[in-house]
């Protein structure tokens, strides 16, 4: 896989997440609906690029987006269903802060997912990295409050 290939990667999981929800029928406001809720901390020396919305019948699901001056890339998910990390090699499991279990997956031109479920209508819980290195992504996401030391 090139570099452009993983640029594509990272871009076709965010819009297969973002065009992935909707439903065709009316729906009742999202004042309605509980928003789910990001466990993510904004790890130092990164900014919020973007946050975006996607209503379901059940929930209003949550992606938010943040990029630091290297130009690396996050991405927190709540609620919002995808193939995450699909075609990335199996990279183990971590602990995560509240003692449960994340998948990761990646490691090809430095694009790492976590995936985990809290057993609730906001699962998946899900963080994207692209530009890291193993070692980095899993200390960014300890003080992210994702994961524990």
């Amino acid at each position: 896989m090139t570099a452009r290939n993983a640029a594509a990667f990272v871009s076709s999981v965010l819009t297969l997440v973002a065009c992935g929800g909707g439903a065709a029928s009316q729906q009742a406001p999202t004042s309605d609906r509980p928003t789910c809720e990001v466990s993510f901390v904004t790890p130092p020396g990164f900014e919020r690029t973007d946050t975006f919305e996607e209503p379901y019948p059940d929930r209003v699901g949550v992606r938010l987006g943040f990029r630091d001056e290297a130009g690396r890339e996050l991405h927190a998910f709540a609620g919002i269903p995808g193939e995450f990390g699909e075609g990335l090699p199996d990279a183990g499991t971590v602990v995560l802060v509240g003692g449960g279990i994340g998948r990761l997956a990646g490691g090809v031109h430095r694009v790492w997912v976590l995936v985990w479920d809290e057993g609730g209508p906001c699962d998946p819980k899900v963080v994207l990295g692209r530009g890291f290195e193993r070692r980095t992504f899993l200390e960014t996401l300890e003080r992210a409050g994702v994961i524990s030391a």
